[in-house]
């Protein structure tokens, strides 16, 4: 785009914080979805309070969570694939139209005396949907915006101005609430989703078009294959979950901690949830820049991990108030710089074609280990007491330093995602129809005895790619007539899909291919076989 700085010279460790937000589409992307997201905690704050004053019953009142989380889980893989196939800026739009006309219609209801706990129970489901439909967009859009060296800085951003719209948004909305009432704050809310509107409709993204539009099943399937098949994504979903699961443990036991200490009041359970955020924004603002500068990206999660457990175990033993609140402000600290890696390395270890159904899938599986998380410690909690509880999460996290060695994170920043057009044109007696299939590709290698074995773990490199990129089925084969002989077969389900392989070609897999095809005897390259399944059928 061109206003995206570019400044080839720096490295991406040594960028400030703040330098996304010179560039002027991030700049006014970023304002609006803080505005948004203080709209979107004031109208929770809002309906949430509205409930108890519509009914007495603990499962209504406990729905609006369930109500407003529930649609991630539901429609985040769906969302994220039509977020790749379509132009992410116009679903971006489609969703805060269906959010403002959602917030308009509660708050004409607010004002005529017309809620009821089930209307409120249904808009807070399809404020979620509409929220779940855009977010996998807005993150699969940032790495178009911003340059990769500045990526971090975006994303971190983006977890500050999180929680800035959770400190602030509960408290002015309670605030209006209790002056002017619920209607005033989800009228306030549906003003945050035109401001956010505003800048999309400027927005000037440049549309990319696929050659073979894939059909929403189909991208479905094909990111669960990438996920499966591609080491770096699968490492960050791994890492993301580990770690999420044993690291809510200090939010999710606070309330039960606040309760079990003399010395504290209701009150200070906000206060030291306002800690916990206050610990993130720091560390986003003031420790995370310097620390990118001198540490790689295991490294620092590795710190966090240590600082997570040591805040599990600190906690059950500090009784003050502000010694707590310095603690969550650790524990805020080291949750905002692992999510932060994450959310980097999650964009960063996949191409641009399946980037939101990557995103989508880091979505669910942190939300899925925060929900998990809350309930299993709060069954520990249950049989064994509060330290029991916070002892086995401390133990967890501190075993997570052996999961980074098994999923390391480093190697995703030098991963060469680029497209890469370098698969031969197909020369063919016969043009198949697209949805024509399954099509076998056959690759014949010839390779010297003493090389074979070197040349298969090469290849076995290259089968991951092949499933990935759109095989259901690959096989090796060894010549019986011919001692030199290899033939490499994969199976593609339609012809349109392995015209999308070709388009999925990036950097990285030519590297690996160049690997392979070093072993090759002879001037000329591999021979490349295209079948077709004959459609004949013996009466």
């Amino acid at each position: 785009m061109a206003d995206v700085a570019r400044g080839e010279g720096r490295s991406e460790a040594a960028v400030s914080g703040w330098e996304p937000l010179r560039n002027r589409t991030f700049r006014a992307l970023w304002i609006a979805n803080v505005a948004s997201g203080i709209g979107t905690t004031m109208h929770d704050t809002a309906a949430t309070w509205a409930m108890t004053n519509l009914t007495t019953s603990p499962t209504l009142i406990t729905l609006m969570q369930t109500a407003a989380s529930l649609p991630i889980f539901l429609f985040g893989l769906p969302a994220g694939a039509v977020a790749d196939i379509v132009d992410r800026r116009k679903l971006l739009i489609i969703a805060q139209i269906g959010g403002l006309l959602l917030s308009c219609a509660l708050a004409a209801s607010a004002f005529l005396g017309w809620l009821t706990p089930v209307w409120l129970l249904g808009i807070a489901f399809l404020l979620g949907t509409a929220g779940a439909v855009g977010q996998p967009a807005w993150q699969a859009s940032i790495p178009e915006i911003i340059e990769r060296r500045a990526l971090s800085a975006s994303i971190a951003l983006n977890s500050i101005g999180y929680n800035v719209a959770r400190t602030v948004g509960p408290a002015v909305g309670g605030l209006i609430v209790a002056k002017a009432g619920p209607g005033w704050v989800f009228l306030l809310n549906s003003a945050s989703f035109i401001l956010l509107l505003a800048v999309l409709i400027g927005w000037r993204r440049e549309e990319t078009k696929q050659r073979q539009p894939e059909q929403v099943f189909g991208a479905l399937v094909a990111a669960v294959r990438y996920a499966r098949f591609a080491p770096a994504l699968r490492s960050v979903l791994v890492r993301t979950a580990t770690y999420v699961f044993a690291a809510v443990a200090p939010i999710a036991l606070l309330p039960l901690l606040v309760k079990s200490n003399t010395e504290l009041r209701a009150s200070d359970y906000g206060v030291l949830l306002g800690a916990y955020g206050a610990g993130a924004i720091l560390c986003a603002t003031l420790i995370l820049p310097r620390l990118r500068v001198r540490f790689s990206a295991d490294q620092i999660l590795a710190g966090a991990l240590v600082m997570s457990s040591t805040s599990c175990i600190a906690l059950v033993f500090m009784r003050d108030r502000i010694g707590m609140a310095a603690i969550l402000m650790a524990a805020g600290a080291a949750w905002l710089t692992s999510l932060t890696h994450f959310n980097t390395a999650v964009q960063t270890a996949v191409p641009n074609w399946i980037r939101a159904r990557a995103s989508s899938l880091q979505l669910i599986t942190m939300q899925g280990a925060i929900a998990l998380g809350a309930v299993v410690w709060g069954q520990i909690t249950s049989h064994g007491g509060l330290r029991y509880a916070f002892g086995v999460a401390a133990a967890f996290l501190f075993l997570g330093l052996l999961v980074i060695r098994f999923y390391p994170l480093n190697r995703i920043a030098d991963l060469d995602l680029t497209p890469s057009d370098h698969w031969a044109e197909h020369r063919l007696v016969a043009e198949p129809a697209p949805a024509d299939g399954p099509v076998l590709i056959t690759v014949e290698y010839r390779v010297a005895n003493e090389k074979a074995e070197q040349f298969q773990e090469a290849i076995y490199k290259l089968r991951d790619v092949r499933l990935r990129d759109g095989a259901f089925r690959w096989d090796l084969f060894r010549s019986l007539d011919q001692e030199t002989v290899f033939i490499e077969s994969f199976l593609v389900a339609t012809w349109a899909e392995h015209l999308r392989q070709h388009a999925r070609a990036v950097a990285e897999d030519r590297r690996t291919e160049e690997v392979v095809e070093s072993f090759h005897l002879g001037e000329e390259a591999p021979s490349v076989r295209h079948y077709l399944r004959d459609s004949f059928t013996r009466s």
